[in-house]
Order: C-alpha cells, then structure tokens, then sequence
C-alpha cells in the first residue's frame, strides 16, 4: 500500500493524471469524443481500436464529449485524448468567448480529419447574390443558425464580427434569427419561414440534402476577405463542388470555408506516448480509412494542418521523420 501512495505522489508532482498511470505494463487513457451514436463517437472507438493494435500496451475507453466540452477537460487533466475543433481549439488556447481563460496547456496529435464545410444559402430565386450584401449591406432576412454555444454557431459570430456587426445590430435593422439543429433549419427553410440559413456539415449535408427537397437553394460564396480572417481560427479555405447537391441552383463550385476534426491532447502527455500514439494512427491509414467515409481523405501531411493549437513535441517528432514539417 506504501508504494502505492508513493507512486501515486510522483505521478501527480509529474502533473498526469490517474487515468493514464501505467498498470504493470499497460497505459490506460481516456478519450472524449462527442454523443454516443454520433460520428465522433464511433470514429474514436475506432481510433482506439488501432492505436491498441499497433501498441498493445495503450488502452483507450471512450466517453462522451462534445466540441466545446472537450477543451476544458484536456486542459483540466479529466481526461488525456479528446477530439476538438480548430477554432474551438483556437478560442480555448487563447482564452476566447465562450471561454474565460487561456488554455495554453492544449497541444495536439493530428488535425485535418474528418473535414466539415460551412454552408450559406438562400432559396434559389433570391435576389441575393453575395455576404457583403446580406452583412455589410445589412439586406434583412430571416436566417436559421444553430443555438448558441454550438460551434457552428460560434463561427457565425465570427463571420458577424468580420463584418463588424453583431445580433443586436442586425435584428435592429430587421433580420429575425431562428435557431435550432440541422433538421430544425431544413423544416424552416423548406416550409418558407426562413431566407437563408447558415450551418456546417460534411459533404453532402443531408439537413441541406432535405432542405433543397422541398424548395430550390443556391449557395452562397465566402467571400476571400472573410476566409482570411477565419484562417487566425485554424479554419480552412475550401470548396463545395457543383453537383453535391443535385437541386441546388449552383452551376459552379462554391467557395467557403472548411474545418476538420483534431485529436487533442495535454501538454504534459510524455513526449514518447504522444509519438507512438500519432506514428500508430498515421502508419495505418488503410484502417483510419475505413473508420468512417469522412476519414478517406486524409494523409500524413494534413496531420500538422489545421489544429487551432500547437502541435505536441511528440507529435512534431513523427511529422519531422516523415518529412511532412521542415
């Protein structure tokens, strides 16, 4: 028992966390993904599986988490692996809305995975053709965004602040905000109660799928003005291409705004850990790939893309080796 504490007391002045001692020869760690039954979800699992067949000794449980959770309990040490967002990254490492300090503790393994794309669009007949139009030009609308808190909804406030403008601003020149989750924004839009609607879903979007069913859409371009101020979040330009959507009027790929998946991690993880958990996931893409269909596209390089925070000294070793960073 004596050893026990003694061994508990050097872990903790280590700063690691009870979850990840070593049992004999096993690490045990815990990764925080998003709702059960959600993507996320199933896709940490999966990670977990490789990583424990490349290296048995690492063991991973899954919990439940969530995109603007996660930050919190990484940096906090309740867990050891979790999956964020690079602009909730970005916002928790430097103490941003919704946020109220600087988690500088947050490093991470791998960003660039499982790749989600903004999406702005109005019916198809609108007379709007551009952002600035509808933000710079305040034309009023009513538009669907998600609830606040969400990180869909926390970009949206992003893209306002770029044009420097805000909630109160646009619904005193008229726009009325309806807010609610994906199937909430197509009901809206297809129903006519709603002129636009903003959100972020991997290609194709079914809500937007829904959406054009019942009424025509068009997609709105990102403006390179606002991809540049949302690059400071880690988010990413990109490109829907023509055709995702069969009943969208878009006769041409849209320009917008893309954002991937990031496996997150403390610090303090041992620098040797962190490397042989990143080296398992990159050196078995053939599995990583068959996870979840959003995963396809992913390669060694985009590791080090996209993380919102810096990458862990482990992780920066592997990518070092494989020529990916200089």
């Amino acid at each position: 028992m004596r050893k026990w504490w003694i061994l508990a007391l050097v872990l903790a002045v280590c700063g690691w966390t009870p979850t990840a001692w070593a049992q004999g020869k096993t690490i045990h760690l815990t990764w925080t993904a998003g709702g059960v039954g959600g993507g996320w979800y199933g896709m940490a699992g999966g990670f977990a599986e490789i990583i424990h067949e490349a290296e048995p000794d690492i063991i991973i449980k899954v919990v439940p988490g969530g995109g603007t959770k996660n930050p919190p309990l990484i940096a906090s040490k309740a867990v050891e692996i979790g999956w964020g967002l690079p602009f909730v990254n970005a916002a928790a490492y430097r103490g941003l809305p919704p946020y109220d300090r600087p988690m500088t503790e947050l490093r991470a393994l791998a960003g660039g995975m499982s790749m989600n794309f903004f999406h702005f669009f109005v019916a198809a007949d609108s007379p709007i053709r551009t952002m600035d139009e509808v933000f710079g030009q305040k034309k009023k609308l009513r538009i669907a965004v998600s609830p606040a808190g969400t990180s869909d909804e926390w970009v949206f406030r992003k893209v306002l602040e770029y044009y420097k403008t805000n909630y109160k601003d646009l619904e005193k020149a008229g726009f009325v905000f309806s807010r609610g989750n994906y199937a909430h924004q197509a009901n809206q839009f297809k129903d006519g109660n709603v002129d636009a609607v903003f959100t972020f879903l991997a290609l194709p979007g079914a809500a937007v799928t829904e959406a054009s069913v019942g009424r025509k859409l068009r997609l709105i371009d990102f403006p390179k003005g606002l991809l540049d101020y949302l690059g400071q979040f880690g988010i990413l330009p990109g490109k829907i291409p023509v055709g995702t959507y069969p009943k969208a009027a878009n006769t041409r790929d849209v320009i917008t705004a893309r954002s991937g998946s990031v496996i997150t991690v403390h610090k303090d993880m041992p620098e040797d850990l962190a490397y042989r958990i990143t080296r398992a996931i990159n050196e078995n893409l053939d599995k990583v790939h068959k996870i979840h269909a959003s995963l396809k596209p992913y390669k060694v390089a985009d590791g080090p893309t996209g993380c919102g925070v810096p990458l862990h000294p482990g992780a920066e070793r592997y990518y070092r080796e494989k020529g990916v960073l200089k």
